[in-house]
């Protein structure tokens, strides 16, 4: 009997769908409730309720949509995980009705004054929608009680509980930074027992309901559980994102950020665990739908990284960040080198329409995909330290940057899936011996690269650009440090690769560590008295070495 014939014949799919009408009506509740106002006394910072009414209706509106289209599986899943996240809610809004002015919600009110403000109507809706949807989450946890008719082990279960817990680390910081006297940036540590359980409980369900749903056999289970867990972290992150970008006196701070990227990434792990299955040969027909063709994983491919390295290049068109005196705020050359890791990102993108060029500059787009997150870090940086400040607001051209990450990760997943199709078609025969030369270039260019990360770039007075080793800027020495760990990988891995193909990676690394070389030329402004430091001529050199291993092994590839 097939799953549509269970969903519409046994009594446990009705229960699905009661457990699905529970979490709509919970929804609905949560959406009435910022309308009707939380409190009296206090506004919203801004107009919130149609941001807030969007995030709590999206998770029932997407299950329905699964329910009734044969997917009951998967949208017992996504219910499952968002009642998980609503007990922490609950509290979290409890907190709300009996100590308003102890909280941070500027999303649902912003006090103006000392005067206390008294709960109304509106926050007991709110309570009572999460109990609905608990109840929801609750009925739907073991599907009902309805059997799966196939099972499948799962792949990969620490890799999406470990995204899920850099979530759950983001969650418990605070939600925003605060000048303003009368509104308080507290995170879950600094509330009272009832907000502080409800802030852990919310960050522990991130990795309890991930884990839940990715131990599970039931692939559609796992799908759905991962789906509700990035859906309810959104909902979480995304009012103090907008709150802090709109809100006068009130900035990002880096916790929502890291739990927003970490839910957009979150998607991404089945398809890390089909490829992984792809590459050790082991896909099986009868539990694997049909994978795309390998022209469309290469159009997939092509689009996203076009639109990713677009979100980029505008991104350093459009102002970085914007005073919060109104004025315009001065350009920063940190981003600067957004102008070279993007284009380049996209040309491979345009690359990968065409049928003839996809396979070739495929295996190029890994090493310029770090090449735009190191480019990226170097821009990040004086935007957050303003932001923390309070002199200043992230502008459009840095959530522009910041989309570029995940659009550009999975174009890096299809093309990996790509990959893997490959593979499996084709005949790869023996591997090559790799020529003296060849390793001689490329072992070069990887102890070049290795010193072009360690020692700084640029001095100044008073000034040592960063490197892998922590110091003034420990964001931008882990993303040097990430950066040489993914240089030496696809080193490696080029030389296990053919010809063809390892001159791609090599080439893609080679803007990598282009982007180091750029470093002086095109952000040295921003430093008194900048002068050229070893990191730059190891850089350049290192660029040198890779490009002769390229042409090296594209020389073989044509013979």
């Amino acid at each position: 009997m097939t799953r549509t014939e269970l969903e519409n014949q046994t009594p446990a799919a009705t229960r699905l769908r009661i457990s699905w009408g529970l979490a709509a009506a919970g929804s609905l509740l949560l959406v009435v409730g910022p309308l009707l106002g939380v409190v009296d006394g206090a506004e919203p910072a801004f107009t919130s309720w149609p941001l807030l009414a969007l995030l709590a209706v999206l998770p029932p509106a997407v299950a329905g949509v699964l329910l009734f289209r044969g997917r009951p599986f998967v949208a017992a899943g996504l219910v499952a995980a968002t009642g998980v996240f609503a007990v922490g809610r609950l509290l979290s809004d409890l907190q709300v009705a009996f100590a308003p002015m102890a909280v941070a919600r500027p999303e649902l009110f912003r006090p103006s004054t000392l005067i206390a403000v008294t709960p109304s109507a509106g926050v007991w809706l709110l309570v009572f929608g999460h109990v609905l949807v608990i109840a929801g989450g609750a009925l739907a946890a073991g599907r009902a009680g309805l059997p799966a008719d196939e099972s499948e082990p799962p792949t990969l279960v620490a890799l999406p509980v470990l995204i899920a817990a850099v979530a759950a680390i983001g969650l418990l910081g605070k939600p925003f930074l605060s000048t303003d006297p009368f509104q308080l940036d507290r995170g879950p540590w600094d509330l009272p027992v009832l907000g502080l359980t409800g802030g852990l409980l919310i960050a522990v369900a991130a990795p309890l309901a991930t884990a839940l749903a990715a131990s599970s056999p039931d692939p559609d289970t796992r799908q759905g559980g991962v789906l509700g867990v990035t859906l309810a972290v959104l909902a979480l992150v995304l009012p103090p994102l907008v709150t802090g970008t709109v809100a006068d006196g009130l900035t990002i701070s880096s916790g929502p950020l890291v739990a927003l990227l970490a839910a957009l990434v979150l998607p991404a792990v089945p398809l890390v665990g089909r490829t992984i299955r792809l590459a050790r040969g082991r896909r099986d027909e009868t539990r694997d739908p049909a994978l795309p063709s390998l022209r469309r994983l290469h159009l997939a491919t092509g689009v996203l990284a076009v639109l990713a390295a677009l979100a980029m290049t505008v991104g350093a068109l459009l102002p970085q960040l914007v005073l919060s005196t109104g004025d315009a705020a001065p350009g920063l050359s940190s981003a600067n080198l957004l102008w070279v890791a993007g284009p380049v990102f996209g040309v491979l993108g345009l690359l990968m329409l065409v049928p003839s060029a996809g396979p070739v500059v495929r295996p190029a787009l890994c090493g310029t995909y770090a090449a735009m997150q190191l480019a990226a870090a170097s821009a990040t940086d004086p935007v957050l330290d303003a932001s923390r400040l309070g002199i200043a607001q992230p502008g459009a051209g840095f959530w522009l940057m910041v989309a570029e990450l995940p659009l550009g990760l999975l174009a890096l997943v299809c093309a990996a899936l790509a990959g893997a199709v490959e593979r499996e078609n084709e005949d790869i025969g023996e591997r090559e011996q790799v020529p003296v030369t060849e390793l001689g270039a490329v072992l070069l260019a990887g102890f070049l690269a290795v010193g072009a990360f360690v020692l700084p770039t640029v001095r100044g007075d008073r000034y040592t650009g960063a490197t892998v080793v922590p110091s003034d800027d420990p964001a931008m020495s882990w993303s040097l440090l990430v950066s040489l760990v993914v240089l030496v990988v696809t080193l490696v891995v080029a030389l296990r690769s053919r010809p063809a193909r390892g001159a791609a990676e090599l080439v893609g690394v080679a803007v990598l560590v282009g982007v180091r070389a750029l470093e002086l030329p095109l952000t040295g402004d921003r430093v008194e008295g900048a002068v050229v430091a070893a990191g730059t001529w190891l850089a350049l050199a290192s660029c040198v070495a890779l490009l002769i291993g390229a042409a090296l092994l594209g020389a073989r590839a044509t013979r």
